[in-house]
């Protein structure tokens, strides 16, 4: 993608975030929207009951970012949402995930592109400091010599068009990125002087490893 081209995109992403401020992805249709809007509980769920050894926490389906410059202030944690790894988590975790993923094709109205066929990621973004901005275009991926854009970017918490987080505050946006993104590739995720590294890697690893545990498991 040419600078030029980038450049647009994520002025068009501003303009779409100012017109559509404090709107979150809509909820399904079967699902209940709070009374209180802030009220959302978009973070991590309760894992209830005993976790089997052959399922991933939250941890195990994400990468942090992480960088020299610790007065940046700013934690940035990514989470696969792709469907062969969800599948592999701890029940609260899939239905959770799951959940947000199935919220995504509510935003055609918003962007009328075929988004179901985006690679989806849920990234969320946590002050350390008493306020920090952030820009949300800037989280980029590198991969195998390529680089991707964020095409779209769809608000879950519903302080997430303010791009601002207060002391241990946290807010998530659903990130779409074009399709065909090799989940077993080496992703290695930037913001500013942010990097994941390799660390997307043992994220694969670990999905790979649950995952034939589960079928030794069924055939067993």
């Amino acid at each position: 993608m040419s600078r030029e081209l980038y450049l647009s995109l994520t002025a068009v992403l501003g303009l779409a975030s100012c017109a559509t401020a404090q709107q979150e992805i809509p909820p399904t249709d079967d699902a209940q929207p709070p009374a209180d809007a802030a009220a959302i509980d978009d973070g991590p769920p309760s894992v209830s009951g005993t976790r089997s050894a052959n399922t991933l926490s939250w941890e195990d389906l994400s990468v942090r970012l992480v960088g020299l410059q610790t007065s940046q202030g700013l934690q940035i944690d990514v989470t696969t949402l792709d469907d062969d790894a969800i599948a592999l988590a701890a029940e609260d975790i899939h239905a959770h995930l799951a959940d947000l993923k199935q919220r995504i094709p509510a935003a055609h109205d918003l962007f009328p592109d075929d988004i179901e066929e985006m690679t989806p990621l849920l990234v969320a973004f946590t002050g350390f400091e008493k306020e920090i901005t952030f820009d949300p275009s800037r989280l980029i991926i590198f991969s195998e010599g390529s680089t991707f854009y964020p095409l779209h970017v769809l608000p879950v918490s519903p302080n997430f068009d303010r791009r601002l987080v207060g002391l241990y505050e946290t807010v998530y946006g659903i990130y779409l990125f074009e399709p065909g993104i090799d989940f077993f590739a080496n992703l290695e995720f930037q913001y500013a002087d942010l990097t994941s590294g390799a660390a997307w890697l043992s994220l694969v690893r670990r999905v790979q490893r649950a995952k034939a545990r589960r079928e030794v498991e069924s055939q067993g």
